[in-house]
């Protein structure tokens, strides 16, 4: 029998109609190959079987290329965190299915095994694996590393005990990340205080380059900072340590970045110390240092850049 462990803390999810996904993937209900259609959550191509997954919610499938990603839409359609991006606004999530690293056998997602942190990529870089057998799982930890835990322990992951999604900021003290110093694409060392002694509330935005959900939001910050500029800087840090300087200065030529932003290189104490888990993480930052906005999955429109800057302005 599955656990519940985590609805004590659900969000009601508002009324509305089921009614949309994204790239052409809308509620196909039938069809047990996941390879070559789109992910439901992040648009990415399924190519790889073994990392897929499948939500059957009020009957429809919906498709994933990264356990991950589907974990994500999970946790928002049962209202556990607020809705993300492409999350159905109403529905109940009748089956899970993920596939086994080993044999790509479909297995049922609340009894399977997962594997968290091993030296295996996933698509998205969620980095949770699953599998049929225990003894599998443990035998692949072996040659691979990370922990095998059940399914609540893998959602765990995503929710980080007491992570926030969309919303005002709560109770941690991360002040000692502002001091940590980070390379800039262009060579400079910089640091969040240092930004933030300029007297105004800072943007800190984390991204990879082959994320497309960090793209989108790159591409409507850049829409938003042009109505906005002046009012608050803007800091970009990378999430990959494979995003060289030269992948991060054509995503952000692609995107149309403001040459006035700070863009920062990978950094692993910076992102252990912000308890950064996913590479689409934003906070907002008021310039006595203190965060009063996070989120954690899920795209910004162009308005929603200009509501948080608002909120940082007031």
């Amino acid at each position: 029998m599955r656990r519940r462990v985590f609805l004590l803390g659900a969000v009601a999810l508002s009324a509305g109609a089921f009614g949309f996904l994204m790239l052409g993937n809308r509620f196909v209900g039938s069809g047990d190959d996941v390879v070559g259609r789109r992910c439901s959550y992040c648009g990415m191509e399924i190519r790889d079987r073994r990392f897929a997954a499948v939500l059957v919610v009020n009957g429809e499938k919906l498709f994933y290329d990264d356990v991950g990603c589907m974990m994500i839409h999970y946790l928002s359609v049962e209202g556990i965190i607020p809705p993300v991006s492409n999350t159905p606004v109403l529905g109940k999530v009748e089956k899970i299915h993920v596939y086994d690293f080993v044999t790509s056998e479909e297995v049922d997602g609340f009894a399977a095994w997962y594997v968290l942190g091993s030296r295996v990529e996933t698509p998205m870089r969620h980095g949770v694996i699953a599998f049929k057998s225990f003894s599998d799982a443990v035998e692949f930890t072996r040659r691979e590393g990370g922990e095998v835990v059940g399914w609540d322990g893998a959602l765990q992951t995503f929710l980080g005990g007491d992570m926030h999604t969309d919303m005002e900021h709560e109770g941690h003290d991360y002040s000692h990340a502002f001091h940590i110093p980070l390379t800039t694409v262009d060579g400079k060392t910089v640091t969040v205080s240092e930004i933030l002694r300029q007297g105004k509330p800072v943007l800190l935005v984390f991204f990879a380059t082959w994320c497309p959900t960090c793209s989108k939001n790159t591409s409507t910050l850049s829409a938003a900072y042009r109505k906005f500029r002046g009012k608050a800087l803007v800091l970009l840090s990378s999430f990959d340590p494979r995003d060289t300087s030269e992948k991060i200065n054509q995503f952000l030529k692609i995107h149309g970045a403001s040459e006035e932003w700070i863009v920062t290189q990978p950094n692993l104490d910076f992102l252990v110390s912000l308890r950064v888990i996913t590479q689409e993480t934003i906070f907002a930052i008021t310039p006595n240092g203190e965060i009063v906005y996070e989120k954690r999955f899920g795209t910004l429109t162009e308005d929603d850049w200009l509501s948080v800057v608002e909120k940082l302005s007031a």
